[in-house]
């Protein structure tokens, strides 16, 4: 699981900003196993697209949803 460091401009990340990339990187990692049922699949896509608004809001660099 890839966290980024600094946010697109090189500003280093907060504590929250860190949080929620880890949060997005879990959610992008169980993503890629090819066991989940259909409604979890469902679920972890929904919650990265929701994660994914956060980090571009912050310009913090991670996983697109159409990318995982």
């Amino acid at each position: 699981m890839s966290v980024p460091e600094t946010d697109l401009l090189g500003n280093p990340l907060t504590d929250i900003e860190r949080g929620v990339a880890e949060i997005h990187a879990s959610i992008a990692e169980m993503l890629r196993r090819d066991d989940l049922t259909p409604c979890v699949r469902a679920g972890l896509a929904h919650a990265l697209a929701s994660t994914w608004q956060v980090m571009n809001d912050l310009d913090v660099p991670g996983a697109a949803p159409e990318d995982v």
